[in-house]
């Protein structure tokens, strides 16, 4: 095969390209018919509406109206919250002595046939073993610290959502509002380049990116509005609100205190170490009760009284049953009861352990969208201010182009819409790091930084 041949389809397909090139760049340079003219005009978009918020007139809901609102309203809390107040209850009525039993005995229908010949009366309590009524007390008690942490952690967990419920509608009303100026500002924007064109300040390509970024915020107003209306209605159904309802928007708290002082705060507000010192609790009682059994204890006491008719004379009588541990020395029972005792304090270092892992995580979360939201505000508000001061410049001594001016407003846009998703990200990661800490309110923080002081 020559060398010609080879290039001979390379140079018709160069040629080829070549005059494709020549042609499009003849019908860009021809004027538009009347009617393409026609259909480039800008037409606002008015079929997409974002919802319009009441202003802040002070009745805004703030965050703890929100969160009492939202406990009002769960069922699946206050179902648990009875459960819990039914265990409660019945551990209050549990541990006491059991009620003793009366005994009448030598009677007969031979006392009413014939005459009244003796009666025999007593009273028989069994008295428990020793510490059964203390393990029961303890037992009880377990049963509804197991259920109130429970009912703690979902009601923590239920909080946390709504404060992410929070963020997300306070993040997509911002950027609903955002998106519906920026496409009013492209509106604008491709009027005024439409004029350019005509004059031959700008060209056809510069029209065209005008209108391909045009629909692209046609687009991101589209998914604001849709954004917003679903965030709207959840925090609709969780907090029992109207869809319209106002709501607080301030800047997410600062977190006080370093790691090891937040570690020790959630040692001390998690609910679940205080149900493994139950346990343990438990298991100590349940070792000293099997230790006790080695010991003789009453089953029972009886105090009687007897009358007889043929000796006219009354006399009481005591007896009382004795378990004696001759056979059975309980050595399986108390081994047991050991490793549950141990068991159980290792528990509570796997549960210390768990928890310190929970907060670090959520705390390096935390700092790092603590310190990317500081560093990108301080910048933001220094760059939104000179822009601000260019475009009100630029209006009064037309010192840029108007679609210019209308270019670093867009710019200001899409500064504002960074800075609202940058507030949501830290908003999110705050409520993360306090349901790790076990508080619901940042005034818990503080009281525990002031008893540690």
């Amino acid at each position: 095969m020559s060398l010609s041949s080879i290039q001979k389809p390379c140079l018709t397909r160069l040629v080829l390209h070549c005059i494709c090139m020549v042609l499009t760049l003849a019908c860009m340079a021809l004027p538009l018919p009347l009617n393409a003219q026609d259909s480039l005009k800008t037409v606002p978009v008015r079929a997409i509406q974002r919802m319009i918020i009441p202003p802040d007139t002070g009745q805004a809901l703030s965050e703890n109206d929100l969160i009492s609102s939202t406990l009002k309203k769960s069922r699946k809390l206050n179902s648990m919250n009875e459960e819990a107040e039914i265990a409660r209850r019945i551990a209050d009525g549990s541990g006491f002595m059991p009620n003793p039993e009366l005994r009448i005995s030598d009677l007969s229908n031979r006392t009413y046939v014939e005459r009244w010949d003796e009666l025999r009366v007593g009273l028989r309590i069994r008295l428990p073993e020793l510490g059964e009524m203390s393990e029961d007390k303890e037992k009880a008690r377990l049963d509804f610290r197991e259920l109130k942490v429970e009912e703690d952690r979902y009601r923590q967990e239920l909080i946390m959502r709504l404060r992410q419920d929070i963020a997300d509608v306070v993040a997509y009303d911002r950027m609903a509002e955002l998106a519906e100026k920026k496409t009013e500002l492209l509106d604008r924007r491709i009027g005024m380049i439409e004029q350019m064109l005509k004059t031959g300040e700008r060209s056809v390509v510069y029209y065209t990116k005008a209108k391909m970024m045009r629909e692209e915020a046609r687009n991101d107003f589209a998914r604001a509005v849709q954004n917003q209306a679903a965030a709207r209605r959840k925090l609709a159904a969780r907090a029992d609100i109207n869809l319209d309802m106002p709501i607080q928007a301030g800047d997410p708290a600062e977190v006080p205190g370093d790691l090891d002082g937040l570690i020790a705060c959630a040692n001390q507000h998690r609910p679940e170490t205080a149900l493994v010192r139950q346990q343990i609790e438990l298991a100590v009682k349940q070792r000293r009760m099997e230790r006790l059994k080695l010991l003789p204890w009453f089953n029972f006491i009886e105090f009687s009284w007897h009358r007889e008719q043929t000796r006219a004379e009354d006399w009481a009588e005591l007896s009382m049953g004795i378990e004696l541990p001759i056979f059975d020395w309980n050595i399986g029972n108390i081994r047991a009861t050991n490793l549950a005792v141990k068991k159980g304090e290792a528990r509570y270092g796997a549960v210390l352990e768990s928890i310190d892992e929970d907060v670090r995580s959520a705390y390096m979360l935390y700092r790092d969208m603590l310190l990317d939201w500081k560093t990108f505000k301080g910048i933001a508000d220094t760059h939104i201010r000179d822009a601000e001061k260019v475009v009100s410049e630029a209006h009064v001594y037309e010192t840029l182009r108007p679609d210019e001016v209308l270019e670093m407003e867009m710019t200001l846009i899409d500064t504002r819409e960074l800075l609202a998703e940058k507030r949501r990200d830290l908003a999110y990661a705050l409520s993360d790091l306090l349901f790790a800490l076990g508080v619901e309110r940042m005034e818990q923080l503080q009281e525990t930084g002031e008893n540690a002081d």
